[in-house]
């Protein structure tokens, strides 16, 4: 993903581009109008997803819903573009949803954090 910008190049976890894609003058692979982005937060990675990068995105014309998954917790946070164009901030926590007005969705908290391999149970013999 390209900010034209800030001429930032960076790599969201996840991007959703709603409509046609639009990529860098300069680079076919970078995209430069996502609607939604996704970053999970690692300890290495949370203080730059939350400050300078997310400063970055906010300039992003077409940028909806910046979302931000914990690692630490189940917490699934939202910052969602008004009408006025500023960003507001929504939560959701173990046993919330919380909306993707951008796409239309809804994620489910204990859904994003369940164990997708299930329970395993060992026996002994």
């Amino acid at each position: 993903m390209r900010i034209p910008e800030t001429d930032l190049a960076t790599y969201p976890d996840l991007s959703v581009v709603c409509g046609q894609l639009e990529t860098a003058s300069d680079d076919a692979e970078a995209i430069t109008n996502p609607t939604l982005i996704v970053e999970v937060l690692s300890d290495s990675t949370e203080a730059y997803d939350r400050g300078a990068k997310w400063a970055h995105c906010r300039r992003i014309a077409s940028l909806r819903d910046y979302v931000l998954v914990s690692q630490a917790e189940p917490l699934i946070e939202v910052y969602r573009r008004t009408q006025g164009g500023r960003f507001e901030l929504f939560e959701a926590r173990a046993g919330e949803t919380i909306e993707l007005a951008s796409i239309g969705a809804r994620l489910d908290v204990d859904a994003v954090y369940a164990n997708p391999l299930g329970t395993t149970t060992v026996q002994k013999p």
